[in-house]
């Protein structure tokens, strides 16, 4: 019988061909949307920033949408893979945290002087404030920027459910937004034996929040991440 796994995105091709080439029955859907909110893009060009961070390739998405990238003086910053490939398109060349989180932009940041420093966080409607308290501690002067909220995309519900009543062996999440869509859309009960896989630290808290255990963490907090670790866990490979 094959390992099934469920992702919660849309993976490349690429990593699609790694894990079905090793008999992975998988089925890759997002369960959350973006979508855009209104946002003043003269902000920008009133706050001058040193830096200015992107926690997400949505972001960049959005924010780009409105404000023209040659309106981005200072530095920029990507939380994330993809974010940074986003940015690189663009053509800026981010700094990237070792770890792709709140704590890894503080990281970061941690030893330098920010007293007066500027920076734009943009950012969606619900997030963690870790890095913009951090900021404001060390006496920078911090914008937040929302450029779109997240909402839960319900298209697949039936797909869902019935690739998980079937059973399936690995779940893996890439935000808390997924991990609390899915079990809006699937009775809890159905997650009781599968090994949950979350992109990274922030995620893992929220399933362990939910009562959840995870199984593991992958080493790089990406997509690519999170194939490597179900690869790593099947005894055929």
């Amino acid at each position: 019988m094959p390992v099934r796994v469920f992702i919660s995105a849309e993976l490349p091709s690429d990593l699609k061909e790694k894990l079905e080439s090793v008999g992975v029955e998988l089925l890759s859907l997002p369960l959350i949307k973006t979508v855009p909110v209104d946002f003043n893009p003269l902000i920008v060009r009133a706050f001058f920033p040193d830096y200015v961070v992107f926690s997400s390739k949505n972001g960049v998405k959005w924010f780009f949408e409105k404000v023209p990238a040659d309106w981005v003086k200072g530095s920029v910053v990507a939380v994330g893979s993809s974010t940074a490939k986003k940015l690189r398109e663009l053509g800026f060349s981010p700094l990237v945290p070792s770890e792709f989180s709140g704590e890894g932009l503080v990281e970061l940041f941690k030893n330098q002087n920010l007293c007066g420093v500027r920076f734009l966080i943009v950012r969606p409607k619900v997030a963690r404030r870790v890095f913009s308290e951090f900021l404001k501690e060390e006496g920078a002067v911090v914008e937040e920027l929302i450029v779109y909220e997240t909402v839960q995309d319900t298209s697949n519900s039936g797909k869902i459910l019935k690739f998980f009543e079937a059973g399936v062996d690995f779940a893996a999440f890439t935000s808390p937004s997924n991990f609390k869509s899915l079990l809006s859309q699937i009775p809890a009960e159905l997650l009781k034996n599968v090994k949950l896989i979350p992109i990274g630290t922030t995620t893992k808290r929220a399933i362990e929040n939910a009562g959840f255990s995870c199984y593991t963490v992958p080493e790089e907090f990406s997509l690519r991440g999170i194939t490597g670790a179900v690869l790593k866990s099947l005894p055929q490979v």
